[in-house]
């Protein structure tokens, strides 16, 4: 799987760098929604299970992309071919 995202960034970020905007708006999507759904728990809201799993896509969805986007744009911030180095290094 990591082999598998590796070579994805190298991919699509080989010539360019991972826009600073998507980790942003993927950050501030989870906040809002974990903290929509968090008040209405704490209010008493007791969701039912499509609820519940719309609501984990609402806020792991996001939460994830932008972590993973994160870790490209680190990644790809240490050297021009760290990426490709990155995606050699798993390969193996």
């Amino acid at each position: 799987m990591r082999a598998a995202f590796w070579r994805l960034a190298h991919k699509h970020y080989q010539g360019r760098q991972p826009v600073l905007l998507v980790v942003v708006a993927a950050f501030t999507w989870f906040a809002f929604f974990a903290f929509v759904y968090g008040a209405g728990l704490l209010a008493g809201w007791r969701p039912n299970t499509s609820k519940a799993i719309v609501g984990l896509l609402l806020i792991g969805g996001p939460l994830t992309v932008g972590v993973l986007h994160r870790r490209i744009r680190i990644e790809a911030s240490k050297a021009p071919g760290a990426l490709y180095r990155k995606r050699l290094l798993t390969q193996q």
